[in-house]
Formats: structure tokens, C-alpha cells, sequence
């Protein structure tokens, strides 16, 4: 009876292996990064570190305590934030620097209101632009003159 080694790692059609990436090992770990941008989020709003416990805990209906947060922010892995905890926390602290870390990680963006406003108006304007030449065509098509 002969004994075939299989590499699990390697899909069988032409999809290529769950583990090919160009990107190194660890490279979008962000833990350190988040915890420093959630601590100075937090030491720089209006709330004390119990406060911002309590408003996220009440606005997200999930438990987090002081010493949660302290831990967090001390590094201790064994304590982390949900990402469901993220907008409480961006409400409570009036800071984007926490998403911005987690949003930059994968090459993304965090927009302010304002610069929303913004790209909803440019998004507004290619879809526009984009609905008229369509229409200008079927125009044409039929054969309707304006």
C-alpha cells in the first residue's frame, strides 16, 4: 500500500493556493497600530477613560469596562475590541484615526462628513455624466434629434 503525501494548501482547479499572496507574513497586523491610535483617540476626547467605557458600552449594547479598555490600550492580547464597537467609538471619541489605521492596512480611506459630501458628489456626477451619454446613444439609435 503506497503512501501519497497530499498538499492540503493546493486547490484542485485552476483557483491557485489559498496561501499564495504577495504579502509577507504579519504584514497586516494592526493591532499595535489600532491600540495607539484608540489610546490617543481616547486621551485626546472630553471623556475620561470610564466614560468612554460607559457611552460605548451603552451606544454599542456591549459590555466594555475601564480596565477592558485600559487593557486594551496597554497592548494585553488577551483583551480586544469588537469591530462592531468601532462606530461607538468613533462617536464617543470624535476621532477617524482608529478606522483610518484598520482602513490604510488593506490600501483604503476614511473620509470626514465633509469630504463625503465630497465623493458623494464626484460618485454623482460620473453617474451623470455616464447616464447621459447612454441616453445621447439610444438617441441616436432611435434616431431622435436634440
Amino acid at each position: 500500500m503506497s503512501k501519497t503525501k497530499k498538499d492540503l494548501h493546493t486547490g484542485t482547479s485552476e483557483q491557485g493556493s489559498l496561501f499564495d499572496s504577495d504579502l509577507e507574513a504579519g504584514t497586516l497586523d494592526v493591532s499595535m497600530p489600532f491600540r495607539d491610535a484608540l489610546s490617543k483617540a481616547i486621551r485626546k476626547c472630553q471623556y475620561s477613560t470610564w466614560q468612554v467605557a460607559a457611552l460605548i458600552s451603552r451606544l454599542s449594547g456591549h459590555n466594555v469596562s475601564e480596565d477592558m479598555l485600559n487593557k486594551v490600550k496597554a497592548s494585553d492580547p488577551a483583551y480586544a475590541l469588537r469591530a462592531e464597537d468601532l462606530p461607538a467609538i468613533i462617536y464617543v471619541t470624535q476621532s477617524l484615526e482608529p478606522a483610518r489605521v484598520l482602513m490604510e492596512a488593506v490600501g483604503g480611506t476614511v473620509s470626514d462628513h465633509n469630504e463625503s459630501k465630497f465623493v458623494k458628489l464626484a460618485r454623482l456626477e460620473q453617474d451623470n455624466a455616464r447616464l447621459q451619454g447612454e441616453i445621447i446613444k439610444l438617441k441616436s439609435e432611435l434616431g431622435i434629434r436634440r
